[in-house]
């Protein structure tokens, strides 16, 4: 068995070179789930994982104002960031976990509870060396099915050329669990796409690189 503090170890800066302003420390908390949370799937559920500054949870919090939206995230000035977005907008329907996303799939006891999980923009990892640091994977693509609904979905976004071409892997080799629904070139493009400009596609299209969207339905 793998040592928990291996299983769930994650890699990169936890926190900013600059303190971030958190308007409220007790509607922070407020805010704060931990990975014991009761989540009933009687509710339209939609997990944002890497919710980073929080641009997506914000857009899914307009898109599906009846949802229960989980965003999750461990680099802090994210949170902070989206905390101060709900607090100043008064939205009720987000709830933040500060924590690994593989942990929290687990301990929420492999239930189908989710509609929609997004990834968008999950760190690239490039060098060959760091590829296994990369959170998609067949283990975890296991995870998620186990947590999503009979015909929930997944969406993902990356503009990692070396990403994309695993994700196809993946695709290919989850084929049997999951449909690949959008393959249509004006489908993938996230650009061309009603979704979210995330920091991480500003930085995108800056550097010049195309981001490939992927929507994919539990069989």
């Amino acid at each position: 068995m793998i040592p928990e503090k291996f299983k769930y170890k994650l890699y990169g800066r936890f926190k900013g070179r600059k303190s971030s302003y958190l308007l409220s420390s007790k509607e922070f908390n407020k805010i704060l789930i931990n990975k014991n949370v009761n989540i009933y799937s009687i509710y339209y559920n939609i997990l944002d994982i890497g919710s980073g500054s929080g641009e997506n949870a914000l857009y899914l919090s307009f898109t599906h104002p009846h949802a229960k939206i989980i965003a999750c995230e461990l680099f802090e000035d994210g949170n902070i960031n989206l905390s101060n977005e709900i607090i100043k907008k008064n939205i009720n329907n987000i709830k933040l976990f500060q924590g690994n996303a593989l942990e929290f799939l687990d301990c929420i006891k492999k239930s189908k509870i989710f509609n929609e999980i997004w990834i968008l923009f999950p760190d690239p990892w490039p060098k060959v060396r760091h590829h296994k640091r990369r959170l998609l994977n067949i283990n975890f693509f296991e995870s998620m099915y186990l947590n999503l609904k009979d015909g929930g979905r997944i969406f993902i976004a990356t503009d990692s050329q070396s990403y994309i071409q695993s994700i196809l892997t993946i695709i290919y080799k989850v084929k049997d669990y999951f449909i690949w629904e959008n393959q249509r070139f004006e489908e993938w493009n996230y650009e061309n796409l009603n979704l979210p400009e995330t920091k991480f596609l500003k930085k995108a299209k800056k550097s010049n690189r195309k981001s490939m969207f992927f929507q994919l339905k539990k069989i």
